[in-house]
């Protein structure tokens, strides 16, 4: 039985509970402060001339990669798969699951992307929707053949409320999908912005457990931005304190795979990027590359210049840490 995407008050769980907010603070920043300030001049330039953000986005908001097809997920036996038949994996970044058997007629599909930066060869991010009441096993499936341990949760209360996702995890104790149990452990709630889950999952065909976290970001409506991007910064922060480290594929998810879910790649790779001391920044580039591996990543302005903005804002501390 599947349920909506909602929010433990957790009565029910022995280690529920507020969390007292503090900043996460900046580490392994290899900017120096010159470069800073060219990137920050660079970022407010485009801040105080909007126009410029627009133009860039009047072209890109219609691209799309013109030598990649998304045939297999428009498959009859797959449709059912999908959330929205607008956003869908192109075939050479469509994250395969392994058949239970042998049938050819058992489908191996699930509406998610791998998303590299760098390396081809591996993925920084598997770029997914929500999952359906059809797909939650497949959603834990795939969970566990990527090794992934992280889970980034964009979607909202009006997510849940309109049926755009459903909660793919136990509101308490366990419950089995598939061939995994998941056990809630813990939901801690750090701020009115974001909570942060963990469960053991375990696969029922061999026993064996992991422990996957979720970070759950509960203030970014649908087609549009978070209502704190100083809230969504420090979000950012958390997951990658978590992640560091792990060789295994962020899954990041909102509805439908690629709006809220494209912006957060988006900013998180180009603030990796600036972090490890790049001088030099192409943003239009950048999300031509996202787009390259998954249709529709950032769905409208608005969210294209929150990322200048989140960047903008991110930059400033990381300078003023510097000095310090």
């Amino acid at each position: 039985m599947t349920s909506d995407c909602s929010i433990s008050n957790g009565n029910d769980l022995k280690n529920s509970g507020k969390m007292l907010w503090c900043e996460e603070p900046l580490s392994d920043c290899n900017m120096d402060i010159s470069t800073g300030h060219v990137i920050l001049s660079f970022l407010q330039e485009y801040l105080q001339t909007p126009s410029k953000i627009e133009e860039q986005w009047a072209m890109l908001r219609n691209y799309t990669n013109q030598n990649s097809s998304t045939s297999i997920a428009e498959q009859e036996n797959n449709r059912n798969k999908n959330r929205d038949q607008k956003y869908l994996p192109y075939n050479e970044t469509l994250v395969h699951l392994n058949a239970p058997t042998s049938d050819p007629m058992v489908s191996t599909y699930i509406n998610a992307s791998t998303i590299h930066d760098s390396d081809p060869r591996q993925a920084n991010y598997i770029a997914t929707q929500a999952p359906l009441p059809n797909t939650i096993d497949d959603f834990w499936q795939m969970i566990w053949e990527q090794g992934a341990v992280l889970i980034v949760n964009l979607t909202d209360a009006n997510d849940n409320n309109e049926g755009r996702c459903v909660r793919y995890w136990p509101e308490n104790g366990s419950h089995v999908y598939g061939s995994y149990e998941i056990h809630l452990v813990s939901e801690h709630i750090w701020s009115e912005d974001y909570l942060v889950r963990s469960f053991y999952l375990k696969n029922l065909k061999t026993n064996e457990t992991r422990t996957v976290t979720q970070f759950h970001f509960l203030t970014w409506p649908q087609n549009e931005v978070p209502l704190s991007f100083k809230a969504i910064l420090d979000f950012r922060r958390k997951v990658n304190k978590s992640y560091h480290g792990r060789a295994a594929p962020l899954i990041v998810h909102c509805t439908n795979g690629s709006g809220r879910t494209g912006a957060y790649c988006l900013l998180d790779i180009v603030l990796n990027r600036i972090s490890k001391g790049i001088k030099e920044l192409n943003i239009a580039g950048s999300l031509e590359f996202l787009r390259d591996q998954r249709v529709g990543m950032v769905e409208s302005d608005k969210q294209y210049k929150m990322v200048f903005s989140c960047l903008a804002e991110e930059v400033t501390t990381m300078v003023k840490t510097l000095r310090q």
